[in-house]
């Protein structure tokens, strides 16, 4: 169990690390369209595609990062005054039973998205005109990412909520 969780937070923490310099790449690549639109007079065909590309990639695969921090925005205002016992207790009635639901339909469409746009070929149909199955396959591994660190969530909650020392 112990090598399961400290697996998959590895893999989020490294994942989030890792895309996370996806933003400076897409911070580059708006200033270069920007000097090629404003200055020279010359944008390109893919420059805003791109940006959208790179910037959902980090957003989708910094899921499970912020799930591994417990940085998804929530509201405080009760939450934060209970013991860490009835935090988890409510979390594993309430939010984590809700994420299960939520993420589960999401790897599942995600997956079924990925593979249909794969096995067709669909590309974006713009003037860049891309290949959709790649970001389609990040949606899917990002979704399923973040179900294994809810899983790690989950597990941690259970240990909180019915162990006395309330650690894994």
């Amino acid at each position: 169990m112990r090598a399961f969780i400290s697996a998959v937070d590895w893999f989020s923490e490294w994942a989030g690390k890792i895309t996370s310099y996806l933003f400076v790449i897409a911070s580059i690549q708006v200033c270069f369209e920007l000097v090629l639109r404003y200055v020279f007079n010359a944008p390109t065909i893919w420059g805003l595609e791109l940006t959208i590309y790179l910037c959902a990639v980090t957003y989708v695969m910094g899921g499970a990062y912020a799930q591994r921090f417990n940085a998804h925005i929530q509201v405080d205002l009760l939450y934060m005054r209970w013991s860490p016992k009835t935090r988890a207790i409510v979390d594993l009635l309430f939010s984590d039973l809700l994420f299960f639901f939520f993420c589960g339909i999401l790897v599942w469409q995600s997956g079924a998205w990925a593979w249909n746009a794969f096995s067709k070929g669909m590309t974006s149909g713009t003037i860049w005109d891309p290949p959709i199955w790649p970001m389609q396959w990040i949606l899917f591994l990002g979704s399923l990412f973040l179900l294994l660190q809810g899983c790690n969530k989950f597990i941690r909650d259970l240990f909180v909520a019915f162990s006395k020392t309330g650690k894994i």
